[in-house]
């Protein structure tokens, strides 16, 4: 009877704590998502050109690292690459990431409206053994890493299945959350830029 009672009991605790669980996650997401689009996103400049990259990029699968210098200069970064101080388009996107390109290894760093160089090597994160058990290589392992060391906005295009996601203070964001606000900013400056 005993027995009985207890496995009662932890089948309800299991329960509930599996509910938590959800309702914890679901709050994480409404954070995330409010905090992309509210805090992040209106910060970039030529976000509809780095829309247009990283989606033709997941379509086609071809592996991007794409970070986004703000308040902490990305200088030293850049220095480990080739500088290129180009205007910002999702063509010259397209084409450094295009395998086969001698650019296409590496990182790509934009400081405002410009690509400021290609190839670039970024700081690993240390914790390899998350990645590995998630599947994830050395792109998102530099995309978080550079995320701990910086305020850097980082996309990660996956070479092997085309998804797209972002990493941000340590953290990564996931699609479909981070294509949703890509989109909306992207169809929010279009408006902007149609109103004025």
């Amino acid at each position: 009877m005993l027995f009985s009672r207890n496995c009662k009991l932890t089948q309800a605790l299991l329960s509930r704590v599996t509910q938590l669980r959800d309702t914890l996650d679901e709050i994480a997401r409404s954070l995330k998502e409010k905090h992309l689009s509210c805090c992040v996103f209106p910060q970039l400049q030529g976000v509809e050109e780095v829309a247009s990259a990283i989606h033709q990029l997941g379509a086609s699968r071809i592996g991007a690292l794409i970070a986004v210098e703000r308040e902490i200069s990305l200088e030293d970064y850049a220095k480990s690459g080739t500088l290129l101080n180009a205007e910002l388009s999702a063509s010259l996107l397209l084409s450094l990431f295009y395998p086969g390109n001698p650019l296409h290894d590496g990182a790509v760093i934009i400081r405002r409206d410009r690509i400021l160089a290609a190839a670039c090597i970024l700081p690993l994160s240390a914790d390899h053994v998350t990645f590995r058990m998630k599947g994830l290589g050395t792109r998102h392992r530099a995309a978080v890493g550079l995320s701990q060391v910086s305020d850097a906005i980082v996309f990660i295009v996956s070479e092997q299945t085309g998804s797209i996601s972002l990493a941000l203070g340590g953290q990564l964001f996931y699609e479909p959350l981070l294509e949703q606000r890509i989109e909306f900013t992207k169809l929010t400056a279009n408006n902007h830029g149609s109103n004025s």
